[in-house]
């Protein structure tokens, strides 16, 4: 029998893992004399700095019930192979094993070991699939010392994930230092990176460091990357390859040890195509990436958000804020976000200032469907792909069967029904009304 070893403070725990091994697996709750060993741990109960102890010889799949992304970075960051949530299911805890199973001595012995570093904290709200998968890639890129692209649409929080990978490495507590390409005017921004001499152009009356040198230690987080002018990537390209630059009207070489982060809303790899992205530059700058969905794929996360924003904001009102209707997080979750995290955050901010009781409902929210934008790559803003997409991703990550039936199924119904309470059960004008055949429509009424 092959023992699983389970380290928690639950009991409870001891008995739901046991009841849903596979036959041929037993419980062991000691820690493992020798390494090779698949380890559960259960990180709500136990000092997560132990992982990494553990997964120097060990696989070890960390297991947290709460609702939160923390414990997922922790587990990460400390070396863990995987991160799963209570309650444990059968058919996931027997994929897990069986891929475990399948690695070979010389994978169980390469498991990475994560340097030191100081107690992670996470400022990331959500724990959809879609948000815990990007926030373990987080922990993992932010233990190796390289640069990392960071891309996804407008508002999702690029600068906030920047600035989790930096807190989570060994550069926590040094400089962090934002430069958006976007916002600084081309003709300053070469000044503004690499700082300039005394009299080194007109108005320079005194010498500067720029950014990079302000950086040295921490890290570099290049806003919109993809607004950087031509003129300049290849002189941020030398300074990735070297470390080094010259200071305008300098003759001088400065030796930094930054870490490059850099974000995009923009298609980089389109842009290399059209000659207006250098695509040298493009390689280095995405040694190692990650990518940040936008809300409407991670619609679970609204309430988290919803409720978050709330407490941030409250103290803004002019009566006390005690929470939100029901009415107003449904519509909160019906609305496509085009501008995503940092919309939802603004129209928070826009119902608590026009509250006039203690809770906002849906009078707040009455110019909120007018704003919607068209989604980019849709035909319409009220394109089905942003409902559609989400449940495949939910389907193919459970392996579902039948997903097209599964689709209509859903669909179908809600469509029918609504359609004949409008035609008052005229199925004829119904048919009509659909573009289908009265045969047709029969035939879907009876599944």
């Amino acid at each position: 029998m092959q023992k699983i070893h389970l380290l928690t403070k639950d009991a409870s725990f001891i008995r739901e893992l046991a009841a849903i091994l596979p036959k041929g697996y037993g419980v062991v709750t000691n820690p493992p004399a020798s390494g090779n060993a698949i380890v559960f741990f259960d990180i709500d109960t136990m000092r997560p700095g132990i992982i990494r102890e553990l997964s120097e010889k060990n696989l070890v799949l960390a297991v947290t019930g709460q609702k939160k992304t923390g414990p997922v970075m922790e587990a990460a960051t400390f070396g863990a192979y995987e991160a799963l949530r209570r309650p444990l299911g059968k058919e996931a805890v027997s994929l897990i094993l069986r891929e475990l199973n399948d690695l070979g001595e010389e994978i169980r012995h390469a498991v990475a070991v994560a340097p030191s570093s100081p107690a992670p904290t996470c400022a990331i709200v959500g724990y959809s699939p879609a948000i815990m998968n990007m926030c373990k890639k987080l922990g993992r890129l932010s233990q190796v010392d390289a640069p990392v692209l960071i891309t996804g649409e407008t508002g999702t929080g690029k600068e906030l994930v920047a600035e989790s990978i930096a807190q989570l490495s060994v550069r926590f507590g040094k400089p962090f230092v934002v430069i958006n390409c976007a916002a600084v005017p081309e003709t300053l921004l070469e000044s503004e990176l690499f700082g300039f001499e005394k009299g080194s152009f007109t108005g320079a009356a005194a010498p500067k460091e720029g950014m990079l040198k302000i950086a040295d230690e921490g890290c570099d987080f290049f806003d919109e990357i993809g607004e950087l002018p031509l003129s300049l990537q290849g002189k941020l390209l030398r300074f990735l390859q070297t470390q080094t630059f010259y200071p305008l009207g300098s003759t001088k070489e400065v030796q930094v040890n930054v870490r490059v982060i850099s974000a995009t809303n923009r298609d980089l790899s389109a842009m290399v195509r059209e000659g207006k992205f250098r695509e040298d530059l493009y390689h280095r700058l995405r040694v190692t990436g990650i990518h940040i969905p936008p809300l409407r794929e991670r619609r679970e996360d609204i309430p988290s958000l919803v409720q978050f924003f709330v407490n941030r904001y409250r103290h803004t009102a002019t009566r006390p804020v005690k929470g939100v209707t029901k009415a107003f997080l449904k519509k909160m979750l019906s609305y496509e976000w085009p501008g995503n995290i940092r919309e939802l955050e603004n129209t928070i901010r826009s119902a608590i200032a026009t509250a006039k009781t203690a809770y906002l409902t849906t009078r707040e929210l009455n110019e909120l469907g007018e704003l919607t934008l068209p989604l980019a790559g849709s035909a319409s803003a009220g394109s089905f792909a942003p409902l559609v997409i989400p449940f495949l991703k939910e389907a193919l990550r459970k392996k579902e069967k039948s997903i097209y039936e599964k689709i209509h199924q859903e669909v179908d119904r809600p469509m029918l029904d609504y359609i004949l309470s409008y035609t008052r059960e005229n199925q004829s004008e119904a048919a009509r009304i659909l573009g289908i055949n009265r045969l047709t429509l029969r035939k879907k009424l009876k599944f």
